[in-house]
Parts: C-alpha cells; structure tokens; sequence
C-alpha cells in the first residue's frame, strides 16, 4: 500500500496529552496534517546537528541551504546545546499523543527509541553524542578513525552537495569557517580532559599522521581542492565559477583551515605525555557506565558483556568447525584456522597485483559481484521494493586509508542525487584475499547495506527522523545477514575459497564479540586483542591491528553485526514457521527492510511474532 504526503502526516499528527489527573473532558483534537510536530523536532535538531542532515542530503542542506555552510558546535558549550536538545525532545515527545493506528505508533517508538539513545549516557560528560550515527557515544571526539578532521573533511569531499553555485558558495562559507569549528574542537578535547579522559595513546599516535597528511602537500593537490575541482566539472558549472571557487578555497585552505589543523595536532601531541597505555573504556572515568550504554544501544542487546563474550566463543567454535571442514576439502589438514587461511590468502593465485593496475583489477572484479547480487532482486524482494539507487564502488582515500576499516557503505542522499558508495580499502592488497571479496561486497553493496538503505530511503513521505535513523545492531545485523543470505541463494556453490572467505568474515564478527567485550570489560591490553584476533580467523596483521584499534575508539560498535545476524535468523525461523505453507523470503524481508532501521523488538512486532 502506497501512502501520500497527506495520508502520513494524518497519521502522524499529535497533541499535548492531558495531565492525569486532569477531570475529564472532551478529547483534545489532532492537529491538522500540516502541521508535523515530528518535523519541528527534526528541524530542532537538525539545526544543532548540522553534519548530519548534510550527510544524509536533507532539503536545508541542498542548494546552498543553511545546514551546508556549517559544520556541528563542537565546543563544550556546543555538545551541552546538543544534549540538551536530545533531552528537550525526548521531555516533549512524552507530553503529546498520537493517532492509533499502527503505522503512527511504530514511527513514534522509532522515534522515542532514537531520543533514547541519545540521552542514555548523558551522565558521561566527555566525548561525542550523536543517535543518528553508527558509533552512538564516542569517548573521543578526535582519534585515527573518525572524528570532524577525517568526517567533516570526507564529507565536503564526498558528501556535500556541489551541484548549484549557491551550494558551492556554501561549501566555501563552510571551509572559512574551519578556524571557529576546530577551535571548538581544540576546546572540547581541553574540557574532556580536564575531565579526566585521554584517548589511549597509540590512538593519539595514528591520529597524528592524519593530521600531517591535510597540512603537507602543495595546495592544488590538496584532497578538498582535487575535490571541489573534479565535483564542480562533473556536475557543468561553468568555468569561471569553477575557477573563482578554486581560488578562494586555495586561499582558505592556506590562510584558514592548514593554521588551525596545526594547532589541532599540536594539542594532539601535547596530549601523549598524558595519555593512557590502557586499551579499554574501563580505565576512563565512568567507563563502565559508558559501555553499558553503548552495549544496550550498538548492540541493542540486555546481555551481559559477560554473556555476549561466551555467546561470542561459541559462535567462534561452530563457525570454525564449518570452516574446518572446508579446508580439510582443500587438502589443508595441518595447523590452525588461521594459519590455513593466511597460507591461503598468500597464495598468489588469490592475490592480486600490487600495483595501481591490481587495484582496479580488484574494484573491477568487486563490481561484478555487485551486478551479480542486484541479478538476484527479484528472488530476494517483492518487485515493488527493489532498490532504483545506484551504487559506486571507490577505494578508501589514501591520506585516511591506514585508520579506516577494510570496506564500509556511505548512503545515497535523501534527493536521490548522491548515489550510495561501497569504499574499500586497499592500503594492504595482501589484506584482501581474492575469496574475501565476494562476502563483503555482499555485506556493503547488494544484497546488504546499499539495498538495506535504498529501500529505507524510498519509504515513503516517513518524518525525517525515520528516514535518518541509524540503529546499529539493525543495520549491521542485516549486513551480515544478506552475507549468509547469497550463501543460502546458491553464491559459493562453485566457489568453495569464497564459501571460506564468507566463514572467515563470520568468524570475524564472532570474535567481535569477544575482543570488544575483553577490551572494555575484561581489561585485555590491545596485544591481547590483536593476537586472539589474529590467531583465531588468520587476517592479515594490519588489518586486524586497524580493526582492534577501532574497537578501542568505538566501544560497542563491533557487538552490532553478530548479535543483529543472531536475532534476525530467528527472527526469520519463527516467521516462516508461523506462515507455514505461505512462508516466502521475500515477505519477510519486505517487513524487516521497507519501514528503515529500528530496533529489533520493533521488527519483531512488525513481523507479528509479539
């Protein structure tokens, strides 16, 4: 059933709810449809996070509007503005009511749940607060992985809209003013540690090296520069706007934004002497606070880390009995997992070239599989849900590859202008094996995230706050899910390495469970971590270096794809048990898929199984 602008915001309409222990009365109307209070919230927010709506292509950040000529507050006074934004909303939403119907009750738990998020651990004082993001709280706002001098900087890059000279105007205001936004950075790293919390210190020492790469080189080569040049032909601007535009970024990449990245990583370094050799949350102040925090949200879990760490060596055991099997069908008998599976990937029948010639050897053969999965659609889903968004597959930017994960998905924007972008990460070509491509072109493209966020992005006229929603465990949980859902489809089946690279992942995320839970809660240092990791699934060194390290600066993230895979496999057993001779796949991922991301009990409710 197809729903107009007029049918939704009907049922979405709301009112202040009564007090009480008011007498009683007559019931209060609903508001008219025009107006959407849940709109007002999303424009409330928004407007503290402007990054966000940028990123996701909302309409005030397109053509030059408002939230694309700023980046977020990152101040002290910037992320209390935020929280208490979170606070105020969620304060707000318990005073209105609305229609009964099911589509409207749904839209708000998804909503109530978002503001949840958000204020869970506002206790914390340090550290970052975002719902509408994938990493939930971070402890720190700067690290080698993420934070405003990778993310803002990506996403004027990639992101931002440069299709008008209004939105290039806007870019440009937003690159002048890099010496207020990293000021408030420098600001909120002091406060956070005045607080009491320094990030770890390997995080500090591969976090300098990002900062170096935006301050060297000659300007016209700079990566925002290359950027802006190479966006702004594409999109037929005329020349001489384009010439202008280049111009005053060169000027304010060397007058304004280099200065003030300089006094960034000197803060940073300033902070060595300070920093903690400890990996783990726990030894941050209120650290056990802030993961069980993250734990509840990332992994949308009320486990234990205790229980998540058996569930995870167990999954660990199974997974590695299957893989066991399959190389022993290769002849490979001798030695651990992982040693067999690094043996293999050396193998230089599964590697390709070195060089830039392998590189795009590699992207070329990712995007087949791509194109081979999207063959698949009309097993997978019902006609009327396939994605129409394309998807882009790059390699993850040089200057910020060496703290980036091994592939990871940008959705496409709201507009539909911005394609979805499969990135993957080629600093290593001895980290991708040739057999681990198929699974996670699976898990980031088709039938994975792309599909997953393209068919959420078409749901509809949903409130904005639906439309832009991010729960982890959802989102990565399906991730997973489609990996083993082309397995099931028949992919691997003249492909016995790449049925192993699948496991390999799979195993991967098990022992997320594992090390995440032993760094933050079990105290292991980092080389405890690195060498479980590495022994148990046989991954390159560099990449499972980069990836403990991840976990240290994300607490919680990595507990999402595992315990998501878990719930929704039974989640689908259940269904199609209950359906009986009805039972189709595709029924069951239309009610997963065409509502976006939610928590899990809320897909649990929608596939009637409450």
């Amino acid at each position: 059933m197809k729903f107009s602008r007029r049918d939704t915001l009907t049922g979405l309409a709301l009112v202040p709810a009564a007090p009480v222990f008011a007498r009683k009365s007559k019931a209060l109307p609903l508001l008219p449809p025009e107006a959407s209070p849940f709109d007002g919230l999303a424009d409330r927010l928004l407007a503290l996070m402007p990054e966000t709506g940028t990123y996701n292509g909302v309409p005030a950040s397109l053509d030059g509007g408002p939230l694309a000529r700023r980046m977020d507050d990152y101040s002290p006074s910037g992320e209390a503005a935020i929280r208490s934004g979170l606070k105020a909303g969620k304060e707000w939403l318990a005073t209105v009511r609305t229609k009964g119907d099911p589509r409207s009750a749904m839209q708000r738990a998804v909503i109530e749940a978002t503001l949840e998020i958000g204020t869970r651990s506002a206790g914390v004082p340090y550290g970052k607060v975002n719902p509408f993001n994938f990493s939930g709280h971070v402890p720190y706002v700067i690290n080698q992985i993420a934070g405003p001098h990778i993310d803002g900087v990506n996403q004027m890059m990639e992101q931002q809209s440069l299709q008008t000279p209004r939105a290039v105007d806007a870019w440009l205001e937003k690159l002048d003013s890099f010496p207020a936004a990293f000021g408030g950075v420098i600001e909120k790293v002091r406060a956070d540690r005045a607080a009491g919390s320094v990030p770890p210190r390997i995080l500090l020492e591969k976090t300098l090296p990002v900062l170096d790469a935006f301050l060297s080189g000659v300007p016209d080569k700079h990566p925002l520069i290359r950027a802006l040049a190479e966006r702004t032909d594409a999109a037929g601007l005329s020349r001489r706007t384009r010439q202008l535009a280049i111009r005053r970024a060169t000027t304010s990449l060397q007058r304004r934004a280099r200065p003030v990245f300089a006094r960034l990583r000197a803060e940073v370094a300033r902070m060595l002497g300070a920093a903690p050799t400890d990996s783990g949350l726990w030894a941050q102040p209120q650290g056990a606070e802030l993961y069980a925090a993250n734990v509840r949200a990332l992994g949308d879990t009320r486990l234990s880390p205790d229980e998540i760490h058996a569930i995870g060596l167990d999954e660990v055991a199974r997974i590695s009995a299957q893989m066991n099997t399959l190389l022993a069908g290769q002849g490979m008998t001798q030695g651990s997992i992982g040693a067999r599976m690094s043996a293999l990937a050396r193998d230089p029948k599964n590697q390709f070239e070195d060089s830039d010639a392998g590189r795009e050897a590699l992207l070329a053969y990712v995007r087949e599989k791509v194109r081979g999965a999207e063959a698949l659609y009309g097993k997978l889903l019902p006609e009327a849900l396939i994605p129409r968004q394309s998807l882009v597959v790059k390699r993850v930017p040089v200057a910020t590859q060496d703290g980036a994960p091994g592939g990871f998905y940008d959705g496409p924007s709201l507009d539909g202008t911005r394609p979805g972008t499969y990135w993957i990460n080629l600093r290593d070509m001895a980290a991708v094996a040739r057999f681990r491509l198929p699974t996670l072109s699976y898990h980031e493209g088709v039938p994975g995230h792309h599909t997953q966020g393209s068919v959420a992005t078409a749901y509809g006229e949903a409130p904005l706050l639906i439309r832009i929603g991010s729960f982890n465990a959802y989102q990565e949980g399906w991730g997973l899910y489609a990996e083993r859902l082309m397995a099931e489809m028949g992919a691997y089946e003249a492909d016995p390495l790449g049925d192993l690279g699948r496991l390999q992942d799979e195993l991967f995320r098990a022992v997320r469970l594992v090390v995440d839970t032993g760094l933050h809660h079990k105290r292991w240092t980092r080389e405890q971590a690195i060498r479980t990791m590495q022994d148990i699934t046989g991954i390159a060194e560099t990449r499972v270096t980069a990836e403990v390290e991840r976990y240290m600066a994300w607490p919680g993230q990595a507990l999402g794809y595992k315990l998501g895979q878990l719930r929704l496999l039974d989640l689908r057993q259940r269904y199609m048990a209950s359906r009986g001779k009805n039972a189709d796949i595709r029924g069951f991922h239309a009610l997963v898929l065409e509502a976006g991301a939610m928590p899990l009990d809320l897909v649990e409710q929608r596939l009637g199984l409450t």
